[in-house]
């Protein structure tokens, strides 16, 4: 029984780890004018020694590290471009980050991107300069096998962008050159124009359908649609709603209008903005499009048909529990005009269930 116990944790430690896999520079180097300093020392400070989990292009997710260690394949990167003469003042450089995410942005696009965090010390440890950047770009969905082996790349322009940052605000801060401590001579540090980016996580792509129940003073009716959106912590998330629904007049409504029967079915276009609240809980504004037709039969058995055309709005808070796969709830108010020969305004209540994947 022991035994059984011990294969099953195993196991299922196994099935939560991602493959490992290694990654390095290629040394290609940049000219840089006038350069006094040279990379003396690399020192990773991470608290996450890998670089990041990505998707292979066999769809799997691995997990990427440099294969001789960040410091050191740092360190050989910066000993070509910034080679060490007699001349040069040495240069302290530390990684506080170093990370690289690809994610599903759009219907149609793959975001792929690096995240660095340096900071440069002269030799008495005096912080010189610190920067963060984004080195980011943007890919077909499909173009898995060009993102993966187009990491390291934008590692190194990552690279490329901070040194050259910091070679231009010590030509802009500072008229004469370090002297042989590492100290400014009589110059400002360039750390007064420091550039810095707080880390922000590349926003999760979801996938959701869902089938919403809606009902009004008028109305009874329902609704499937898919909703694909990027999440992420600032400002309106927009995401792309596309959507069918049939909803059905009231009896004592549609005898009042003249008919004995009145069906709508729509097809919906439009656009939601979501608030993100917390992690999972998200307030929900949407106006749509909902185009269609309408079926109605008179009181004397006599059949017609009714272009519908309208405008919907809805406010609501929807809630997502699990991030990788799950179930969605929401619930909400809605507000509609239509071209309908029975109701054409309404006011009503939605409740909505599905699942995001």
């Amino acid at each position: 029984m022991k035994k059984i116990i011990n294969s099953l944790v195993v196991f299922f430690s196994c099935a939560v780890c991602f493959s490992q896999t290694t990654i390095d520079l290629k040394i290609v180097p940049f000219e840089i004018s006038n350069q006094n300093f040279y990379i003396d020392k690399v020192i990773d400070n991470r608290l996450e020694q890998d670089l990041g989990v990505v998707e292979d292009s066999s769809n799997k997710k691995v997990k990427l590290s440099f294969e001789n260690g960040t410091a050191t394949t740092i360190q050989n990167f910066m000993d070509v471009v910034l080679p060490k003469t007699g001349n040069r003042v040495p240069i302290t450089l530390k990684v506080d980050h170093l990370k690289i995410e690809e994610a599903q942005t759009s219907i149609e696009k793959r975001t792929a991107r690096v995240y660095v965090e340096l900071y440069f010390y002269a030799e008495n440890g005096e912080e010189l300069y610190k920067i963060a950047h984004y080195e980011e770009q943007g890919f077909p969905v499909s173009s898995l096998t060009e993102i993966y082996e187009t990491h390291e790349q934008r590692i190194r322009a990552a690279l490329e962008y901070c040194l050259r940052s910091y070679i231009n605000a010590q030509k802009e801060n500072t008229t004469d050159s370090f002297t042989e401590d590492g100290m400014l001579d009589n110059a400002i540090s360039p750390k007064d124009t420091s550039t810095f980016e707080t880390y922000v996580p590349l926003g999760k792509w979801f996938n959701m359908l869902t089938y919403k129940r809606m009902t009004d003073k008028y109305n009874e009716g329902w609704n499937v649609s898919y909703t694909g959106f990027s999440d992420h912590e600032k400002d309106l998330i927009i995401p792309f709603v596309i959507g069918y629904g049939q909803s059905r007049a009231k009896s004592d409504i549609v005898r009042e209008r003249g008919y004995s029967f009145a069906d709508s079915y729509t097809l919906g276009f439009g656009f939601n903005g979501y608030v993100k609240i917390t992690p999972g809980v998200y307030f929900d504004l949407g106006l749509s499009v909902p185009v269609g037709l309408e079926v109605l039969r008179d009181l004397e058995d006599r059949k017609s048909t009714n272009f519908l055309i309208g405008l919907r709005a809805n406010q609501g808070v929807k809630i997502i529990p699990w991030k990788e796969y799950g179930i969605v709830i929401g619930a909400g108010l809605f507000q509609q005009w239509q071209t309908s020969k029975v109701i054409n305004r309404n006011f009503g209540f939605a409740l909505e269930i599905g699942v995001n994947f």
